[in-house]
């Protein structure tokens, strides 16, 4: 049997958005083994699909610190070791980075990618032996989807999907009441910040509905704002959960409503009803895509900005393009996705 490596490291939302190209090599070339390269905090995400036989870690963000100690260049060589003990057949770059091209320079098999005019950084595909020119234009999904068929030789599915299924863990540290939905509160733009008393208008307002509303976390920063969520709110917080538990909450929760964010990409993926909140991102390029998905964006001129931090006001303070996105606009929507569940 062929065997074929995924190299696709990180983040979390860019391993989601890959999933769409591995369901259709699932559905195209059955009779090939599909193995995945991936950052080791994220080891357990390429096993949600089923197709996927083993998953590879590499440590990067680690590895940079201490790069020429002797701990590290020993990982490396084991990596080096595993990958060429595989035998690929093919290795698919969907991570498009010198990072990325430099870890898979030791094998000696077919090496695809995009070419240097349909990538972010044009030198990684010096390193591929096949390259594809594939517009940039196109969103991640698309992109990675195009760039699979093409490399691994069948026509794209007409229907796209993500065949995820996220498995429940052995142990539980939390116990939800249902039905609940998730309040994805955190993000890593300030720019992308839905107001903190939004999210405890919504959360007082979806128990008149009758849901219980959760609030995870994943640091001491997004715990504190958790609290304060909670503090003025029937919204409760979350232990500190593993990304596996989260993810399995998630695809059990009745609906999701989250900032632009990995977590809120998990939970479209799993057909969970999820509602995402767009001020400075473009939901045309990073909109949460499921079949019960819908995202949100602010009606203000100035969106989407894609700046990471808003220059209209001073850091802390809630961005103006969320006056447009009020909470009874979020519940509307909620409740009309809720109805057309899938």
């Amino acid at each position: 049997m062929q065997k074929v490596l995924i190299v696709k490291t990180t983040s979390l939302g860019d391993l989601i958005h890959t999933m769409p190209a591995v369901n259709d090599f699932s559905l195209s070339r059955p009779d090939i083994e599909c193995h995945w390269l991936v950052e080791e905090s994220f080891e357990q995400v390429p096993y949600w699909h089923p197709f996927v036989k083993k998953v590879h870690t590499s440590a990067i963000r680690r590895w940079r610190s201490s790069f020429f100690s002797k701990e590290t260049r020993s990982e490396i060589k084991a990596l080096k070791h595993k990958l060429l003990a595989e035998e690929y057949d093919l290795v698919i770059d969907a991570q498009g980075l010198f990072k990325s091209a430099m870890m898979i320079r030791w094998l000696t098999c077919e090496k695809a990618g995009f070419d240097k005019h349909s990538i972010r950084e044009p030198i990684a595909s010096f390193f591929y032996t096949r390259k594809f020119n594939i517009s940039r234009s196109l969103t991640a999904i698309d992109r990675n989807r195009e760039l699979f068929a093409r490399a691994l030789g069948y026509s794209e599915p007409a229907t796209m999907g993500f065949g995820l299924s996220v498995p429940k863990p052995d142990k539980l540290h939390a116990k939800l009441q249902k039905p609940f939905g998730v309040f994805l509160h955190g993000t890593n733009w300030s720019s992308k910040i839905w107001p903190k008393m939004h999210w405890q208008q919504l959360a007082n307002r979806l128990t008149e509905e009758g849901y219980h509303s959760y609030l995870p976390f994943g640091d001491d920063q997004e715990k504190a704002v958790a609290r304060e969520i909670a503090s003025l709110s029937t919204a409760e917080v979350l232990p500190k959960l593993s990304l596996g538990e989260l993810a399995y909450w998630l695809q059990q929760a009745e609906f999701v409503i989250g900032s632009d964010t990995g977590l809120s990409h998990i939970a479209a993926a799993l057909d969970t009803v999820t509602i995402g909140l767009y001020g400075s991102t473009n939901p045309l390029l990073t909109g949460v895509v499921g079949i019960n998905a819908k995202s949100l964006q602010t009606t203000i001129d100035c969106a989407p900005c894609m700046q990471k931090d808003c220059p209209k006001v001073s850091q802390g303070e809630p961005p103006p393009c969320y006056d447009s996105l009020q909470p009874e606009i979020v519940v509307d929507a909620l409740k009309a996705a809720l109805m057309t569940k899938l």
